[in-house]
């Protein structure tokens, strides 16, 4: 083997021995660290301890009311009059308590949708994150193997043994793939620099390791998509609201009391009773009955529709994650790529392969590595599609 090939190696094996020391952060630890205290999931915790709240509420009898009245005109006697008032507790409230049962339960779920959207979120972000320091890496490979056969070339030049055009060929290609990776990096790096941001971890010492994919399950079901139940538990809380305006006697309103009455030398006093009650002769609550069974008819509308929505989109994604997943090949130095390189460099000193052949290898060995990054990106977001469609993790015991 040439000097240039065992050099080949040589920096190939040292480089994958520096990567074998790096700190690699697996997906599944970085979701641990971006999902914990995230603004989004605090916000939907809120959001359901809220509705708890407000089940609360609904259950909660109203309170008494007292009160005190003083008539003392100058020339009349002086009337005093303690009160008792208090409605009757028999104001639907079983339909506000089951309204607001609803409610919480709707609230929970929309928790766990916030908490699969956030966890899908940082998994693109990973994987950008994965795959954008691999082009770097791959782009850096091809340039510093083209970079050294450039020097080898422009010595031989100089030395009279080579063409002085066909060096100045690999230099531009050389600058071309100097391009190519600085641009890579950059991108790189911004992936890095946005990971980060969730991720305290996350440093330049830090590297990603390939995200794991599942093998593709053979059918889906879409109905326990965090989203359809709690659309489903909002039909629940708009059908109680129904119920609760369907009521048309309204409870009544008691009173307890006690009335003195005094001129200034004489005083009277004695209980006082009385009772309120509604009669529901012109308002009998029609507009908002209708308004209510017609928000029950939209909620079942929209249930059903999502429903459907939901398991269009399960079966698309399945198809298309099955169908992407057996091209995401693991990824990495392939020994078989290097290998057709380094004979190619071999047979160019040897004299026997042209520049040509030397420079559509490298760009062949470029575009598969590249091409298998594509096919990887690819599976990876045609699984989170799947993921988001089903409504949980693919993966056993993963972050939701």
């Amino acid at each position: 083997m040439s000097r240039l090939s065992w050099a080949s190696v040589l920096l190939m094996a040292l480089a994958w021995s520096t990567l074998s020391y790096a700190q690699m952060l697996t997906e599944q630890e970085f979701l641990e660290h971006a999902l914990t205290n995230h603004p989004a999931i605090t916000g939907a915790e809120a959001a359901e301890t809220a509705a708890a709240g407000g089940r609360r509420q609904a259950g909660i009898i109203d309170n008494p009311v007292i009160s005190w009245e003083r008539e003392d005109p100058d020339i009349a006697l002086r009337q005093d009059t303690w009160r008792l008032n208090w409605r009757l507790p028999f104001d639907g409230r079983k339909h506000r308590v089951a309204a607001g049962d609803a409610a919480v339960s709707a609230s929970s779920f929309d928790l766990q949708g916030t908490r699969l959207g956030i966890r899908l979120e940082m998994r693109s972000l990973f994987a950008a994150w994965y795959v954008a320091d691999e082009r770097a890496a791959v782009l850096q490979t091809h340039l510093d193997r083209t970079s050294r056969l450039a020097r080898w070339l422009r010595a031989r030049a100089e030395e009279g043994e080579a063409a002085g055009v066909e060096a100045r060929r690999l230099d531009l290609e050389v600058e071309v793939f100097e391009r190519e990776a600085v641009a890579a990096r950059a991108e790189a790096r911004a992936r890095r620099v946005a990971a980060a941001v969730w991720c305290q971890v996350v440093t330049n010492e830090v590297w990603p390791q390939r995200p794991y994919l599942v093998v593709p399950p053979k059918v889906v079901d879409a109905g326990e998509r965090p989203g359809l139940k709690a659309i489903a538990h909002r039909v629940a809380q708009a059908e109680a609201q129904h119920r609760l305006q369907r009521r048309v006697f309204e409870p009544p309103e008691i009173s307890l009391g006690w009335m003195e009455v005094s001129d200034g030398v004489q005083a009277f006093d004695g209980p006082v009773l009385a009772l309120a009650w509604p009669v529901p002769v012109f308002d009998r609550n029609q507009g908002n009955r209708d308004a209510a069974a017609a928000n029950v008819v939209g909620a079942r509308s929209q249930l059903e529709l999502e429903t459907r929505l939901a398991e269009q989109r399960a079966r698309a994604a399945l198809a298309t994650y099955t169908d992407l997943f057996p091209t995401a090949t693991p990824l990495g130095v392939d020994s078989a790529d290097f290998d057709v390189a380094a004979a190619v460099f071999a047979a160019f000193e040897a004299g026997e392969a042209s520049l040509t052949d030397v420079l559509d290898s490298l760009r062949a060995s470029v575009g598969v590595q590249m091409a298998r990054l594509e096919s990887l990106d690819r599976a990876l977001a045609a699984e989170r599609e799947l993921e988001a469609a089903i409504g949980r993790p693919l993966t056993p015991g993963g972050s939701s």
